[in-house]
């Protein structure tokens, strides 16, 4: 049975950029031809300036303040890739979440865990069931540890993630349905309940290359035909605008097509709010969440194979 979708829409489909290496001009135009194709999604950011590799602009830039102000303004959600790229301690990540709020007038909705950032809320090993967890600290021990969720630590702030934020992003897949894969989504895992609250997956448009393979017509049609639900996670500071500011052709006839179409197109946190609201229980058994371990396995070896990453 297809899900009911606001306004008798076919269904509902979304996106949340990784603000990784993302700055006014790499993702402006992106953003642009979002809100004029009506299609409204969900843009992380970073509060302090990157302490390691990555670059990319944050909340302390006035430039990109303001750029982040008008997506704002334009109905696109603001939510939080930690409050920087690097380490940052508990006092700095309190401040940041503050800043957060004085800068945009609310605490973020939607966390998402920054790459290898060692504040990381339930990350590494911890991200998964028994099996694997037990398979992830055997194949790096402490290299992918992360100190989030762990009340001892100098980096810990789950009880300001439990308090402030209502939703972490988990599993990414490699179907354009992501609701049909993780069908009760937004979900609480009993053994994460200390310091998180709502869960969800996604799917895989990584670069522009992964985001136009999974966003192409065929699967446009088929999340349309199974009624589902689409929640992208990608990086638009990767490859969907070139040096002289263009956009990536395939990405635009994407776009277009999916526009097209009668779908329910907000964003990430009003599309989670929305299967919150549907849902009769909250919580997952530990089957359900072995299942999803287990897919997510498998998607990420065919994601390797296919595009080496």
């Amino acid at each position: 049975m297809k899900f009911q979708w606001p306004n008798n829409k076919k269904f509902a489909f979304t996106i949340i950029d990784d603000t990784d290496n993302g700055t006014v001009e790499n993702t402006k135009p992106v953003y642009d031809f979002l809100y004029k194709k009506g299609i409204i999604t969900t843009k992380t950011v970073w509060v302090y300036p990157p302490r390691d590799k990555f670059t990319g602009g944050c909340l302390l830039d006035n430039e990109y303040l303001d750029f982040i102000l008008e997506l704002q303004s334009r109905g696109f959600e603001i939510g939080l890739h930690n409050v920087g790229s690097g380490k940052f301690e508990r006092d700095e990540i309190i401040e940041g979440i503050e800043i957060f709020k004085q800068k945009l007038g609310f605490y973020p909705k939607i966390q998402i865990n920054h790459a290898s950032n060692i504040d990381n809320i339930y990350w590494g090993s911890e991200r998964y069931q028994s099996l694997l967890r037990i398979i992830i600290r055997l194949l790096y021990g402490d290299r992918r540890k992360y100190h989030g969720s762990d009340v001892n630590s100098k980096y810990f702030w789950g009880d300001v993630c439990k308090e402030k934020i209502k939703y972490i992003r988990n599993y990414t897949f490699n179907d354009i349905n992501t609701l049909k894969l993780d069908p009760l989504m937004p979900y609480m895992d009993k053994d994460k309940l200390d310091y998180s609250n709502y869960w969800f997956s996604s799917s895989d448009g990584h670069t522009v290359e992964e985001f136009n393979h999974l966003v192409r017509k065929e699967n446009i049609d088929k999340l349309e035909a199974e009624g589902g639900a689409c929640i992208v996670y990608t990086h638009f500071a990767s490859g969907f605008v070139d040096r002289k500011g263009k956009l990536n052709q395939e990405f635009i006839e994407n776009i277009e097509y999916l526009s097209s179409k009668d779908g329910w197109f907000v964003p990430a946190g009003t599309l989670l709010d929305y299967l919150l609201s549907q849902k009769s229980t909250q919580h997952v058994s530990k089957i359900y969440l072995n299942r999803l371990d287990f897919k997510w396995v498998i998607d990420r070896v065919i994601k390797k194979l296919k595009f080496n990453r």
